[in-house]
């Protein structure tokens, strides 16, 4: 009577109180089972191998993972091991409370486990207590409380998520990774059957320290033979002896120290646009990226004496612009070099790398086409005096060559032609960083008078393989996992022109050698900052886009920084390391037949269309409707005396012969004279008059430039304004005039300086062929 007694004052209370508590929450709205939850980071590459798993906010390793993708072994081991009769109970085993209550209350003996999955779900989940009787009851109200507002299989779903596995390691898809660097859903039987043991007692369990992993295999074995008890063998062919004897066999459990970090500065930069906390399945090809870094280190160990140190690479499938490798510096964790700056999208000056952008829109905008004749000579722009990388100067150049051989003089004349937009804008546009106004910059900007990072870079060289439109880059393996943000910046035509013509770039090695392998075809271009600083290179080969820039963080300069030299053998060691795909090179290279293209015979010495005298044509591209396409005059038949070899004023046969001749434009014909080639016609025998001298070429204003305002220095040599023109070859004698004033007289190649004054004039070249050319002046 008196132990009735007892019980019942011993269980009333308690009682009582659970049913306060059960009432109260059966009443309660339906809980969140992930409130607060904080997720770790967990990047993978295209192929499913771990790049980098960070922690959480709160310095623990945890992420959430659907039951669905969770080994089904490790679902029937853990209630195997933990919860058998989960299926079945309400929340609570009340046969179990009871023999656990009898056990260690009211006999004070050793205290036994009663609680259920749904249990120790609502300890994790609401921070329970469960050291007391009242934690204990309240444990039991709050599972019975998941159990009636969600599903057994949301419950066990929530219990992996949430359940310890030893250390700052919570929920199974965390730990998965860490101990044997896979999924959960990849997990092996003997690896399912370490886990489930691990949660009953995560401290002495954990793999983390020698003794745990020793408590760990004896607890797993345990579990072993209950299980293979439990099931039979369900792989095909094996037995319950070949299946005991392969569970038996001990696990390699790897560290936390042991996690993956690939590619760094790429997770860094996921992380910055708030890609963090869960699972990401990145577009970075996992092989690439590790051959990548290994090239880029043997590279540079090859080439230490040159003073080489550090180095960044980009790789971008240009058809989805996924991005396949990055590599931001030679090594993350090398203070030297300043290893965890990112040189990938670092802004660095980019040299002559953005000259063919310079081309495209002078493709677009009619000013040129792929072989029209420029000139690589002096040009004076103001106080702007632009020289090539190697202080001389090639005179007459088609443009594809001016373009492969990247000269300073023809680039700047382009860019000073460029109109809606010019260069300035059109890259504002590209979304290229320019802080600065146009004149800040001013006709610099495409010898790399700015900066921009290798990530931009290879954005606008893409352009060229996706028919003019710049794209976004994507960073996940799913290509409608980010919306593509497109802007069309150039005309298919132009773009395709420009690729053409950077394909023609000969590739860094024998030309013997060249012609025997059989390397895929690449459009690309090189760049060499001020001083220095930076050796850029950039292809486009198949699908790919590849970037590689050479240098120091600190911009520090070394002569052996040059684009050519230094960045173009290494991009062309990581070129091989691609895959081929035949396809895909012969579509980059091909002209579609949508585009507005037409392919004719040009005169080779001209760039034109041949006429009659023209010896020698060539294939060349231009875009019906845009580009400038005349008919040759560069070679004429004029008559000569058989006699003196002199030129005669008209034909008189016999007499006279006819002979050709080039007629160049005067700065031209210059440039000839002093490279040693004679070309122009011989002196007139007798002075002509009327028809005969009539000029075939107008002459063309050079300096100043008409865009321009001209700012006049404190001292009278700052104020000479330099007057140079381009005349037709056979013009011997140019006038200059200023408004109604005659300045002085010059003969073609010549320099006329005019002691400069502020206003607006109109200024005006007369030749003695009667050809005129006059344009505005503004001088402050």
């Amino acid at each position: 009577m008196r132990i009735k007694k007892a019980l019942c004052w011993l269980v009333l209370p308690p009682g009582i109180m659970l049913l306060a508590v059960l009432l109260l929450l059966w009443l309660s709205a339906k809980p969140l089972l992930y409130a607060h939850y904080q997720q770790s980071s967990a990047y993978f590459a295209a192929d499913g191998k771990l790049l980098s798993l960070r922690l959480a906010a709160d310095q623990r390793y945890r992420l959430r993972v659907p039951l669905a993708d969770i080994a089904p072994a490790l679902q029937q081991a853990t209630l195997l091991y933990e919860d058998r009769q989960f299926y079945r109970h309400v929340g609570v085993d009340i046969s179990a409370v009871g023999r656990a209550f009898w056990q260690g209350v009211i006999k004070g003996g050793r205290r036994q486990g009663a609680s259920t999955l749904t249990m120790q779900l609502a300890r994790l989940r609401f921070g329970l207590n469960t050291a007391s009787v009242s934690g204990k009851l309240q444990q039991l109200a709050y599972a019975l409380y998941l159990e009636r507002h969600f599903s057994k299989e949301q419950i066990l779903e929530a219990y992996f998520n949430y359940v310890p596995y030893g250390g700052n390691i919570e929920g199974v898809a965390a730990a998965s990774l860490i101990y044997f660097g896979k999924e959960a859903q990849r997990l092996t039987l003997a690896e399912a059957l370490a886990l489930s043991v691990i949660p009953q007692n995560p401290n002495q369990r954990s793999p983390l320290s020698t003794q745990g992993a020793q408590q760990l295999e004896l607890a797993r074995q345990r579990l072993t033979a209950l299980w293979l008890a439990e099931y039979s063998p369900t792989e095909q062919g094996s037995s319950q002896q070949e299946l005991a004897q392969r569970l038996s066999l001990p696990l390699n459990y790897y560290q936390r120290t042991d996690l993956a970090y690939t590619a760094p500065h790429f997770i860094n930069q996921l992380q910055a646009q708030g890609l963090s906390g869960g699972r990401f399945y990145t577009s970075l090809q996992y092989g690439l990226q590790q051959q990548m870094q290994q090239g880029v280190t043997a590279y540079l160990r090859r080439n230490a004496d040159k003073g080489f140190s550090n180095a960044s690479v980009l790789l971008v499938k240009r058809s989805t612009m996924q991005v396949q490798a990055w590599i931001g510096s030679a090594d993350f964790y090398n203070a030297a070099i300043a290893g965890q700056v990112d040189g990938v999208t670092a802004l660095r000056s980019p040299g002559s790398a953005l000259k063919p952008f310079v081309y495209a829109l002078a493709l677009q905008q009619g000013i040129i086409h792929p072989q029209s004749l420029l000139t690589d000579l002096p040009r004076r722009y103001g106080s702007f005096n632009p020289e090539n990388f190697d202080r001389q100067f090639a005179g007459p150049i088609s443009a594809t060559e001016a373009l492969i051989n990247s000269r300073n003089v023809p680039a700047v004349q382009l860019q000073a032609g460029l109109n809606k937009p010019d260069f300035y804008h059109w890259l504002k546009q590209a979304q290229v960083p320019l802080p600065q106004n146009a004149e800040h910059y001013g006709l610099a900007l495409v010898l790399g008078g700015m900066e921009i990072s290798m990530q931009q870079l290879v954005q606008l060289y893409a352009m060229l393989a996706n028919g003019g439109s710049w794209q976004a880059l994507q960073w996940q393996a799913e290509t409608d996992a980010m919306p593509a943000t497109r802007q069309t910046l150039l005309t298919p035509e132009a773009a395709f022109l420009t690729l053409d013509m950077l394909r023609q770039h000969a590739k860094p090695q024998a030309g013997l050698l060249s012609e025997l392998t059989d390397s895929a075809p690449v459009a690309w271009k090189t760049g060499t900052s001020y001083a220095f600083r930076d050796a850029w290179s950039v292809a486009l080969s198949g699908d790919y886009v590849l970037a590689v820039w050479l240098g120091n963080f600190d911009g520090s300069s070394n002569p052996n920084l040059v684009g050519l030299t230094a960045a173009g053998p290494l991009l062309f060691e990581l070129l091989a390391l691609l895959p081929r795909d035949k396809a895909a090179e012969q579509r980059l290279f091909s002209a579609a037949d949508k585009l507005n293209l037409k392919q004719v015979e040009l005169c080779s010495r001209s760039g034109e269309l041949p006429n009659k005298y023209c010896p020698q044509t060539r294939p060349g591209w231009f875009i019906p409707g845009v580009s400038p396409i005349k008919v040759s005059d560069v070679h004429r038949a004029v008559p000569v005396y058989r006699a003196t070899g002199l030129r005669a004023c008209s034909h008189q046969p016999p007499q006279t012969e006819l002979k050709v001749f080039e007629f160049w434009p005067s700065d031209i014909a210059r440039a000839y004279q002093l490279s040693g080639l004679v070309l122009t016609p011989p002196q007139y025998q007798h002075a002509c008059s009327g028809t005969a001298l009539a000029a075939q070429q107008a002459p063309q204003i050079r300096s100043p430039q008409h865009n321009l305002t001209y700012q006049l220095g404190k001292n009278a040599q700052q104020q000479k304004i330099a007057l140079q023109a381009s005349f037709d070859g056979a013009v011997t004698r140019a006038h200059w005039f200023i408004d109604s004033r005659y300045l002085g007289a010059v003969a073609p190649g010549e320099t006329l300086f005019w002691q400069g004054e502020a206003g607006e004039f109109q200024l005006r070249v007369v030749d003695d062929l009667g050809g005129v050319a006059s344009q505005r002046l503004r001088v402050q």
